[in-house]
């Protein structure tokens, strides 16, 4: 039966390249060109006990200084460079025969890979998931596998933060040789009548085995409650090393619509089975939903007519950089949606599955974005893996092959996209494809009238013209606003390099929040927008540069806590009435001056009140709102929204006392003990009332205890260089956020908080019992299991410590010996030498090390640097262990074993994994 297993924990990890001595020797050389023959850190004798024990997903890059002198702007000062990771395992006898694939999520950004001393894959795009198929070089039983990941985050293919490391999950899948193939289920629902649909199914069955193979396959569809509402059975045969494609229709009546407010998935489980055994099987989420696009009048879900309401976003977030946690990605969603949102465009590249997943189960549709604008092999092979892992998401409704690429007006550019499609068509058909074009709309041999909808970025003017030119060309905002606020401010300073709240400041190239929603949402044939941005993002500190280190972009901050346009779209999104004083009512020192006062809201009218005094009243467009300048004297400030005459919304802000203390609130009322799953933790500065203060910028420490640990910090600050791997943050403008995360147990947390001057607050956090979920556990050893040995016995008693020729690879053999007893050595009278050469740490050396021989017999002598340091008769395998106490150790150990053989003796030799051990 199939296992998927996590590979997320216990690699160690080193900052920088791992640089191996310079041996251009012959031996070095040669071996280094052999299968399992790569040198340094990717072969297993590397001693990797020095290196940081770290879990995925890991980015470095959030970890390190903000480095002005060698920091990147776009990349938000973090410095990036090289990094190697590594994980030893061991695997079940009984994996033998299954296929093994190891699936990684993301890398950020280059990645060679390596297992058991070979070069498997190496991958090119950070945002690309990949699978590796290592069932030829697995070893089983007490052999250890090696694998190592070398990244190089010092190659870039972005213009903001994108981390560095293994940031995304890391699966190992263990599946029997007859099984479905990786990506191998497409479930295509399709609509016959307003109650018939037809669940469209290709499956691809693959048989690894040797032989030919007559198999089953059952497909059921499991509806939300758990009822089994369809299925279907087909036989068929597979040849050897073959794959075969099964189509099936299986019929439904009257499913549940997957929609945006109503988000039911069904599940298909797919079943192989050979001789009525159960083989292998897989379950796939998907959702049974229309979607249709019109020039005229945009795009329906379900035949509804829906107007995008979308924002764009980066992967990042604050205090773990790109490495989310899945619980990071569900509150981000979650936090989107509340504000309105119905569409997320993954800028600009392919998302992590666990945000899909989300969008999935929340009611959020997605624009599917490629990285790379590339018809080559590599550019075709990152864009189908796009396709074929993300099709089967209901929530992904539109593919987007480019982000404002200067190549997008041209010839040249339109070929590529032609050739784009086809790939993305000849995989799936059903979703609209476009590119997310800053030009070139208007060329006539471009490429916007090639695709199926015309991606908008920004050109707010330009909708009509290109409507009169193209009239069958569906149109769509695939980037719009870029306008600055930050959380809380409400006066624009360049010296601070923070931005006011009232919807004024904007990129040059940029409309305000009104101006944009006003040009889209008054014409039918824009079928929606996509804002920059949802979050604001680590990098790109636009306008500015150092010391902001992040965005202003943001609807939300890197917290995900809400600036002031966040109601503003929840005013235009929104049917519910939504009524925000865009300010706070905390200006000591500023009694008798003017204080600008701001609605959003979708109220028809507002009436404004100070201190229960009436001030104004004013009928509101919804796209100008209403600004007033009150004179500021303490107390509270309260508008009454009005809709048809009649009250319905009230909202007041209070000039608060002093902080007095810290106000907490979580994401979710309580974790899974699972040691993953993970919330974001909020922390407010409150007076003694229990008001929030808006201005504190107090110093915020952080203690815990229980099954729980704190990831990161961070408040939104996008000026603020405190480290976000750390226990203690500064609130800004009253706020900052923890990410916490469950360790394996059911202990509940009690987080401690205390702030300069504010009374401290603790706070339980309840940690449910959940099951931890299956996992590859790492081996901590040091392996020397690669070794020269005599590649003839001899009769006479040789020299142990002779001379090897750096040329000689024929009279030693090199060996790894986990794998076991050398059958040339059966039935022999004579000797044979093991020789190893390998370094020793400092901390080795003082740490009381000790050789470990898994198992060897045979008359033995061993040498230490040629000297004889144990003598031992062995006449069967067992395990040894000989102390290195009282040597004096170099640099670099040569150890050889010298090994007498009898004919009468079942397995002489070294037998097993040799190991360095430390006392």
């Amino acid at each position: 039966m199939r296992e998927r297993l996590s590979m997320d924990k216990d690699w160690q990890f080193h900052l920088g390249d791992a640089v191996l001595l310079n041996d251009n020797s012959h031996d070095a050389v040669y071996g280094n060109a052999k299968a399992g023959g790569s040198r340094g850190a990717a072969s297993i004798e590397w001693n990797d006990n020095e290196w940081e024990t770290v879990q995925l997903p890991h980015d470095w890059s959030y970890k390190q200084p903000f480095d002005r002198e060698n920091g990147v702007a776009d990349f938000g000062y973090n410095t990036r460079g090289m990094g190697w990771y590594r994980k030893k395992f061991k695997l079940d006898p009984a994996d033998n025969g299954k296929q093994l694939l190891l699936e990684f999520d993301g890398i950020a950004t280059h990645a060679t890979v390596y297992f058991n001393g070979s070069i498997l894959e190496r991958n090119f795009c950070g945002y690309t998931s990949f699978v590796i198929d290592v069932t030829d070089r697995a070893y089983f039983g007490d052999r250890p596998n090696l694998l190592v990941v070398k990244v190089d985050a010092t190659v870039s293919e972005g213009w903001w933060y994108e981390g560095a490391g293994i940031y995304r999950h890391v699966w190992l899948t263990k599946k029997a040789p007859v099984h479905i193939a990786d990506r191998g289920v497409w479930v295509n629902p399709i609509k016959q009548s307003d109650a018939k649909w037809l669940t469209n199914v290709e499956t691809t069955i693959k048989n690894e085995s040797e032989e030919i193979t007559a198999y089953q396959l059952i497909s059921r569809v499991e509806d939300a409650n758990g009822e089994i509402v369809a299925e279907q059975s087909t036989e068929g045969t597979s040849e050897a090393g073959q794959s075969v494609v099964v189509k099936q229709d299986l019929p439904i009546e009257h499913p549940a619509l997957w929609d945006v407010d109503d988000p039911t998935l069904y599940k298909l489980h797919s079943i192989v089975t050979i001789n009525g055994q159960e083989v292998d099987s897989v379950v796939t989420n998907y959702g049974y939903r229309t979607i249709r696009i019109c020039p005229d009048t945009g795009f329906y879900l379900n035949e509804r007519p829906l107007k995008i309401k979308g924002t764009c976003n980066h992967q990042d977030h604050a205090g773990v950089g790109v490495a989310l946690p899945d619980g990071i990605q569900e509150y981000r969603i979650g936090r989107l949606k509340e504000m309105g949102s119905n569409a997320y465009r993954c800028a600009h590249h392919n998302p992590t599955p666990e945000l899909l997943d989300a969008c999935d189960r929340l009611g959020m549709l997605v624009m599917d974005e490629n990285r790379n604008f590339d018809s080559s092999r590599e550019g075709l092979l990152q864009l189908e893996n796009m396709v074929t892992r993300d099709r089967n998401h209901p929530s992904v409704v539109f593919y987007s092959l480019f982000n404002e690429e200067p190549l997008q007006g041209t010839s040249i550019g339109r070929k590529m996209v032609k050739r784009m499609m086809r790939a993305v068509r000849k995989l799936d058909s059903t979703r609209p494809i476009l590119g997310a074009m800053n030009g070139g709309v208007m060329e006539d041999e471009g490429t916007v009238d090639v695709t199926d909808i015309a991606g908008f970025n920004y050109m707010n003017g330009g909708y009509d013209k290109f409507k009169e030119k193209h009239p069958n060309q569906p149109i769509i905002g695939s980037e719009t606003v870029s306008s600055f606020a930050t959380r809380s401010n409400y006066i624009s300073d360049t010296e601070q390099q923070v931005f006011e709240s009232y919807d004024r400041e904007k990129a040059s190239w940029g409309n305000t929040v009104r101006e944009s929603w006003k040009a889209i949402n008054t014409r039918d044939f824009v079928m929606g927008t996509f804002v920059w941005t949802g979050f604001d993002y680590r990098g790109e500190p636009t306008p500015y540069e150092w010391p902001s280190v992040s965005t202003h972009f943001g609807i939300l901050d890197t917290c995900g806590f809400a600036k002031d346009p966040y109601y503003l779209y929840q005013a235009f999104w929104l049917d519910e009435p939504v009524l925000l004083i865009v300010a706070h009512w905390n200006w000591r020192g500023k009694e008798g001056q003017t204080v600008k006062v701001m609605t959003h809201t979708n109220c028809d009218e507002v009436a404004l009140y100070l201190n229960d005094v009436f001030v104004d009243r004013q009928t509101i467009d919804i796209y100008e709102q209403h600004e007033w300048d009150v004179v500021y004297e303490p107390g509270t400030l309260k508008m009454e929204g009005y809709k048809d005459g009649q009250l319905v919304k009230v909202s007041e802000i209070t000039t608060t006392d002093e902080a007095h203390t810290l106000r907490i609130e979580t994401q979710k009322p309580f974790l899974l003990g699972d040691g993953r799953d993970a919330m974001a933790v909020n922390i407010y500065a409150v007076d003694a009332e229990g008001r929030f203060v808006p201005t504190n910028q107090s110093k915020v420490s952080f203690s815990m205890n229980g099954s729980g640990q704190i990831l990161g910090v961070g408040n939104g600050n996008p000026n603020c260089h405190e480290p976000d791997n750390a226990m203690e943050r500064s609130l800004f403008n009253g706020c900052c956020q923890l990410i916490v995360q469950s360790k394996v147990g059911q202990e509940d947390i009690e987080l401690t908080v205390q702030g300069e001057g504010l009374q401290s607050v603790s706070y339980v956090i309840p940690v449910n019992a959940a099951e931890e979920m299956p996992f590859v556990p790492s081996i901590s050893e040091r392996y020397i299991n690669n070794w020269l040995v005599t590649q003839e016995p001899t009769a006479e008693r040789p020299n142990p410590n002779v001379t090897i020729h750096p040329t000689d690879m024929n009279s030693w053999e090199k060996v790894d010996v986990s794998f076991g007893a050398l059958q040339m050595l059966r039935g022999v009278n004579g000797y044979v030498i093991y020789r190893n050469r390998i370094p020793m740490s400092a901390q080795e050396k003082s740490s009381n090390p000790y050789i470990w021989f898994h198992s060897i017999s045979g008359d033995i002598e061993i040498y230490i640097d040629g000297k004889l340091h144990l003598k031992k008769f062995i006449p069967w395998s067992v395990d040894l262990e000989v102390p290195l106490q009282g040597v004096e150790l170099d640099d670099q150990v040569t150890i050889s074993v010298l090994i007498g053989i009898k004919p009468d003796m079942y397995s002489p030799g070294i037998n097993g994994s040799v190991s360095i051990r430390m006392k």
